[in-house]
């Protein structure tokens, strides 16, 4: 394909995916919009899922196809992004995939407001056994069916609206310009789930964007090695270095005294002590019954728990009961609180999702 002729660079990561992986291209290769280009970056498949790549590398030009050791998605990605030559980049995942507009809708909406970033709503469908599952839908939280920020300091005032609708977590729901992120030497940073930092950097600085209440991408909760679904070691330790970058971004953007802005950040950081506590119940969890007292406890006594517990107001029955608990300070409550939520994820994921997006 004549390079002048691409205007969006679509990067995908691949690993060990090969029941997913055509799906995933066959709905990039169905879109309506056709000046793309799309990179599938092998990340050491072991599964089939390489071969694949080549295969598909065949029948279209398009397709542009990078084997390179395991060295992660952040790579994977990081990798791409260097030869991409598009006026946009999105990066997609490769057991997912997307709506026949989706990238038409979203370079229209770039083209005709100068965007730096455009953001959708989403999809995400989770499976409750192999054929079942619950679709839940993620819409941005904005008054019209598209509303652009044309400048930085009306984006970030109404930031913490959106954080609360999960716009800001993945990379997928996305489309950027391609030189601003090589303006600002935005890349994926060797860290745990690398999406949200990535995301963090983009919007950091960032003075155009447009949010479009359209969902196209389709996320699927299904593998049982998705980072969504495994026992995550040093769970809470990670979650407390997210918190910081939250505290770092609103105290860059000198709003971390505004009143609505420091309840979501409260709020999201109770939340997701209730998520390291139910983590250690993970059944992969190797502590002791005991072990998981003390370290609960260990969790309560965070100065982070104090400052937030006292702002954030959860707008659910069920959560306000939840954080009675956290705000009492009682260990043995917190525990079982947090057994009989991971019970619930276990037996019935289905109410669990919903309870979890409804939060």
């Amino acid at each position: 394909m004549q390079n002048d002729k691409i205007k969006i660079s679509i990067i995908m990561p691949v690993y060990n995916v090969k029941d997913y992986l055509k799906k995933a291209v066959d709905s990039i290769l169905n879109q309506k919009f056709r000046d793309f280009e799309l990179f599938l970056v092998d990340d050491g498949s072991t599964d089939g899922s390489s071969e694949i790549c080549d295969e598909l590398n065949s029948l279209d030009d398009r397709i542009i196809v990078i084997h390179q050791k395991n060295l992660g998605a952040h790579n994977a990605r990081n990798n791409a992004l260097k030869k991409a030559i598009g006026k946009y980049v999105c990066f997609f995942d490769s057991d997912d995939y997307i709506d026949s507009f989706m990238l038409e809708d979203m370079y229209n909406i770039a083209e005709s407001n100068n965007c730096e970033l455009v953001i959708s709503g989403f999809y995400i469908h989770t499976y409750y056994n192999n054929e079942d599952f619950i679709t839940l839908d993620y819409i941005p939280n904005i008054d019209k069916s598209i509303v652009c920020f044309n400048n930085k300091y009306d984006f970030r005032k109404n930031a913490y609206k959106n954080f609360d609708r999960n716009m800001f977590y993945s990379p997928w729901n996305k489309l950027y310009k391609l030189s601003y992120l090589k303006e600002k030497n935005i890349n994926f940073p060797i860290t745990y789930r690398d999406d949200f930092p990535f995301v963090l950097n983009v919007i950091k600085d960032i003075e155009n964007v447009s949010f479009t209440k359209k969902e196209y991408y389709h996320f699927l909760r299904k593998r049982a090695d998705s980072e969504t679904q495994k026992y995550v070691e040093n769970f809470y330790d990670k979650r407390e270095e997210e918190h910081k970058w939250m505290i770092d971004l609103y105290t860059y953007w000198d709003l971390i005294n505004d009143k609505d802005s420091f309840e979501m950040i409260a709020r999201r950081y109770i939340d997701r002590l209730i998520e390291c506590m139910v983590n250690l119940f993970n059944k992969k969890c190797t502590l002791s019954l005991k072990e998981k007292k003390e370290t609960i406890y260990k969790y309560l006594q965070n100065e982070n728990v104090d400052k937030c517990i006292k702002v954030a107001k959860p707008n659910k029955i069920y959560l306000k009961l939840m954080y009675i608990p956290i705000k009492l300070k009682n260990t043995n409550l917190c525990f079982m609180m947090a057994k009989f939520i991971n019970l619930i994820k276990g037996r019935n994921i289905k109410l669990f999702s919903v309870l979890k997006t409804n939060r």
